[in-house]
């Protein structure tokens, strides 16, 4: 690794075996011309790969442009891509560079391909093959180098087979596949990103929070984030404005992360019953609460009587 790759890599957690992999892939491709293809739900952090592939290779000196397909408007994203003449439309006074001008010796992202229009489909593929296009209303040819990568959160296989994708643009752009897990798939990430986040708020003098409990760790580790890290970052950002120091206990998390019980039963050895889950469960919440019986029943969704005799029952202090 060089120590330009190694400078665009700072800081990025990869703990999980598939984030080690899209690091290794990342240094593979990152002085390729290839295109590279990101697919990953909302929130797995496709925009940074697309990033760490353009700072950690030979195009780190020149523009990383990206294109946010689902925000420019269909009627002006021609003209934003390829640029236009002078003259070329009503309100074209000058002659306009486009974004794929802008990036050339650069890299080119497209965030949400699929969103693109497909007459515009049908151009891009030309310009990834030829390297060459010409402007809104020009005649001239011009040539460019740019490194094209995409990315998108649907599955593209599925957007070809339902027409919203070209095919011959979805194999020009799948030469590089890189997959990114969901973070519910990877916990190896959570703590280590939790910390990080919380890291950043410290720096920008949010909270001087120190860390999190070993029950608030668990409790994170423990939820299936459907929003990913994008999801976790929020939530960090959320209790760096209430907690000002010390370690985050179970308290200072949201209902949805103490509610779920996917960490009830990590590390046993034998696959528990179902008695052992509502017990191990009422303990999480109780701890959780502070041992408040009333706070624990709302979570619990039962009365604070019925709480009273699983305790007694069970035998949970």
């Amino acid at each position: 690794m060089t120590a330009a790759s190694a400078q665009a890599l700072a800081g990025v957690v990869a703990e999980s075996a598939s984030m080690r992999e899209i690091v290794a892939l990342v240094l593979r491709l990152a002085d390729t011309r290839s295109p590279v293809l990101l697919e990953g739900e909302s929130g797995t952090g496709k925009d940074l790969v697309a990033h760490w592939l353009h700072y950690a290779g030979a195009r780190r000196e020149g523009p990383f442009i990206k294109v946010h397909c689902p925000s420019i408007p269909g009627e002006l994203l021609e003209s934003e891509l390829f640029g236009h003449e002078k003259g070329a439309f009503t309100d074209a006074r000058a002659t306009k560079a486009g974004k794929i001008e802008m990036a050339a010796a650069g890299t080119l992202y497209f965030d949400q391909i699929q969103d693109l229009t497909l007459p515009l489909q049908a151009k891009l593929l030309r310009v990834i093959e030829e390297r060459r296009f010409e402007r809104v209303g020009g005649t001239r040819t011009l040539e460019v180098d740019v490194r094209f990568v995409a990315s998108a959160n649907v599955e593209l296989a599925v957007a070809v087979r339902s027409g919203r994708l070209r095919e011959d643009l979805f194999h020009r752009l799948n030469v590089m596949p890189l997959k990114l897990e969901p973070l519910r798939a990877r916990r190896e990430d959570i703590l280590p990103l939790a910390l990080q986040f919380l890291a950043r708020e410290r720096e920008r003098g949010a909270t001087a929070a120190s860390g999190l409990t070993t029950e608030a760790a668990e409790l994170l580790r423990g939820y299936h984030w459907p929003g990913n890290a994008r999801e976790l970052r929020s939530l960090i950002e959320r209790l760096a404005t209430f907690v000002s120091s010390g370690e985050i206990e179970p308290r200072a998390l949201p209902q949805q992360v103490l509610e779920q019980p996917s960490v009830l039963w990590a590390g046993r050895e034998r696959r528990p019953r179902l008695e052992d889950v509502e017990i191990a469960y009422i303990r999480f919440v109780l701890e959780a609460t502070a041992g408040s019986q009333t706070r624990a029943a709302a979570v619990l969704g039962i009365s604070r009587k019925a709480l009273w005799e699983k305790r007694r029952r069970y035998g949970i202090g």
